[in-house]
């Protein structure tokens, strides 16, 4: 399955990259962000939000969305 991903605000500027796509077989989120973090090491050290087809989830759940989003830690008040 092919994925597009989308990164914004710092991850943007951590990886240089406003979007690429995947074809690797990835099962879960959690399997797509270990990737991520083997090619871009900075995002390790982010607490990013991984959404896909517009909806945040979390490591464990399975990958299923075309569209994916890396969103940067949230702040506000």
């Amino acid at each position: 399955m092919e994925i597009k991903v989308r990164y914004f605000g710092q991850l943007q500027e951590i990886t240089g990259v406003k979007e690429a796509s995947f074809t690797l077989p990835f099962d879960t989120i959690g399997s797509l962000r270990a990737h991520l973090i083997t090619i871009y090491p900075d995002l390790k050290n982010i607490n990013f939000k991984i959404a896909q087809d517009n909806k945040i989830d979390s490591d464990l759940s399975d990958l299923n969305g075309t569209l994916i989003d890396l969103l940067p830690p949230f702040s506000g008040g």
